[in-house]
Order: structure tokens, then sequence, then C-alpha cells
């Protein structure tokens, strides 16, 4: 029989748009995953497995950064695995620690997301500063290009130049506004920028900040969660779907020949397909609709940010800018969207910016945020992500079980 799976802890390294240059990348591995643990209250003995994430958007080896890792948090011999998927690493792993739990061969899993290039060189500033790389060159395909070809969104939905810029400045503008209260963002206490200087960036200031970090959560099988703490949140759906980095070498029709009435579409990075399967397949198995949700975390990068609100069915197709200056992602909104700032504003670890997206949810869901605190009586949260601009996307809704007197 298959096991319900809850998050019972959960734990992450500050201001993750900034470098650590005074850590290793295991001290914050191990800073992130003993804050969860001591969340979780639980002897660390009692983990039975761990999987790790990190970018891997690298030429380097790195078959013993796991072992390396469960030896440095001193569980060492239990077995981990590693993932490597771009920006959707974390999620990855949490769906290999969910599938973990849900087997029965495991009752606690801790599940870490990181990333420091500057001890580890996982190419990632290479790869977002240039194309001239033998990232791109194996692959051939950049995410400069995806992200700029992203920007077809707004030319295929007929999106008017000043709606275009108007959502823009109301999203960037947003994740500032949230990240500037919440203590563990890197925007945290600063000042907004003016509606000029954001205009005068990319994407008018829908641009992620990159930096170092490390994010851990603790999964667990439903009996270890209720005996070990009290209200458990509960992964309730999962929905996971993959392809090529390059929207041109895939092979399956309609991720890049589909709409609402089967007919054909001319290829582009805007449609999101992928996660809308992901967005669909879990709501699928959590038995809910779009409409339940409370929150959603979503990749915040140029154009995507719309492309992923219509991915996840909060609205119609070509409304997203619309559902934005509506104000109905914002905190009072009808689902609130980052509330922790995102990519944008809480800063962007690629291997664990997820599992960031992961903890905010449950941290809203059990009332202990540390920034905004929702007060919308939500019980279902969803984090989606992509990675390698749709070659991997990803679903996981969370939901809070309530005690019954």
């Amino acid at each position: 029989m298959k096991q319900k799976v809850a998050i019972i802890g959960v734990g992450a390294t500050p201001k993750p748009g900034l470098n650590i240059v005074d850590k290793t990348f295991q001290e914050i591995v191990v800073e992130a995953s003993y804050a969860a643990i001591k969340s979780a209250n639980i002897d660390p003995l009692l983990i039975e497995g761990a999987t790790f994430s990190f970018t891997g958007e690298g030429e380097i080896g790195h078959g013993a950064i796991g072992a390396t890792l469960v030896n440095a948090l001193g569980l060492a011999p239990i077995p981990c695995f590693l993932n490597s998927a771009n920006c959707s690493s974390g999620s990855v792993s949490i769906v290999e620690g969910y599938n973990m739990i849900e087997s029965g061969e495991y009752e606690a899993v801790l599940v870490c997301g990181f990333d420091k290039q500057t001890d580890i060189i996982a190419f990632e500033n290479y790869m977002l500063m240039s194309t001239d790389v033998m990232y791109d060159y194996d692959l051939g395909f950049s995410h400069l290009d995806a992200f700029m070809m992203a920007n077809e969104y707004f030319e295929d939905n007929n999106i008017s130049n000043e709606d275009r810029k108007d959502s823009l400045f109301y999203f960037a503008q947003l994740m500032r506004r949230n990240a500037s209260l919440n203590p563990i963002a890197t925007l945290y206490n600063e000042e907004l920028p003016s509606k000029e200087q954001l205009e005068s960036m990319p994407f008018s200031g829908n641009v992620l900040i990159n930096g170092e970090g490390a994010a851990a959560i603790l999964l667990a099988s439903e009996n270890f969660a209720k005996k070990h703490c009290k209200n458990p949140v509960f992964i309730e759906g999962v929905g996971f779907t993959s392809s090529s980095h390059y929207y041109g070498h895939q092979y399956h029709p309609e991720l890049v020949h589909t709409n609402e009435r089967d007919k054909p579409l001319n290829a582009n990075m805007a449609t999101g397909y992928p996660l809308k399967l992901a967005c669909d397949k879990a709501y699928k198995s959590a038995g809910i609709k779009p409409k339940d949700l409370g929150m959603l975390g979503l990749y915040d990068m140029g154009a995507n940010p719309f492309i992923s609100i219509e991915a996840a069915g909060l609205c119609e197709k070509g409304q997203a800018y619309k559902f934005v200056l509506d104000g109905k992602a914002d905190p009072e909104g009808e689902c609130p969207v980052n509330v922790d700032g995102g990519n944008i504003g809480r800063g962007h670890v690629a291997g664990a910016g997820s599992i960031y997206q992961v903890i905010e949810i449950v941290k809203q869901l059990k009332g202990e945020a540390e920034g905004i605190q929702l007060n919308n009586d939500c019980i279902y949260g969803m984090s989606t992500v992509v990675g390698g601009y749709y070659a991997t996307a990803l679903a996981i809704i969370l939901g809070l079980e309530k005690e019954v007197d």
C-alpha cells in the first residue's frame, strides 16, 4: 500500500541571491539540513536516505558529491541519490524523496538542494553571461536564447506593448515588495526601485538575482510524521514531464504543435505546454482544481511568470497579464504568487530554487511565514518550476491536514 508523504522539517540559508565566499558547499548543506532537522525535532539518525540536487551545468565530474555530503552530515552510510536537472533540480529531488517514502521502503528522507559556483564551479555564471560556452555548444541552444524567445508569449497572445510593459513592471515591483518584508530574502528591507529604474532593466526588472545557498526539507511517512509533529503538511499531488532542452529537438508533437482545439501551432518557447501537462497531472493526483489553490510558487524570469500562471490554470490563455494587473497575484489577491519574493526578490540558487518555494508554502500553510503571512485560510498551495527552459517541468501540490478533535 502506498504511503502518504509529509514534510516535517524545513531549513535554508538566507539571502540566496549572494555568493557565500566564506563557506564550502559542504558547510552550507550542513547548515540548511540541520536547520530542517531541528525544525522537525527528530534525531538525525532516524533519517534513512537522502537525495541531493544542484544544477550540474558544468563539464566536471560530480559522482562523489552525494556520498561526500552524507558523510559531512554525519549520516553515512545511508543511501543517497544525486539529481542534476538545471533549475528544476530541487523539485526532481523532492519527487525522488516522495517516491522513496511512498514505496514504503523509507520512513524519513532528507532532501537538500544547493549550488556553490565559487567552489564547485558549476559553469552557471558562464552559462548566464555568454552563449559561446561548451554547455551551449553541446546542446545547440542557450538559456539566453530561450528566455528571449519566450517573449513570443506577448506577440502570440496579441498583448499590446503598453499592457506588456505595465504587467512586467507590476510583477517586478510585486516581487520586490514581497521580498522586502521577508527576512530570508536577498532584497529584505531594500527600497523599491522607481518605475523608470525598472523599465530600464531587461524584462522591466523581471530578472532573477543569481547566487549561492542551500535549502532542505525532511520527508516522512504519515505515521512517522504524526508521531513527531503536529499538523504536518502533505504532498498531495505531483506532476513531472521531461523532454529536450531545445524545442527543435522535441519529438513529441503535442509539446510544440497543439492548442485547445488540437490545431497545429508554430513551435515556440512561449506555449508552456510541458508545464501545463505537469500541473494537470498534479491536480489529478491531488483530486483538486486550480480554484482550490491558496498560493502558487513559480519560476519568475522574463515572461515566464505569465506562462506559468496560465499553465497552472489560474486564468485563460493570454490573460495572465490581466491576472497580474488586477492584483490577483498579490498577497491579498485571488491566488498569491511567490509571497517570499521569488527568484527576483528572494534570490535564485538554481539547485535549490524550487525547494525554497516549497519551504515558503509549508510555512504559509502552517502559519509560520517569516515575511508576509497570508490570511486567506488556504489549504492547498502549488510549487511549479521549469529547468533547461521546459526540458524538465514539475508541479508539486502541498496540503495541510488539520487535526480532528
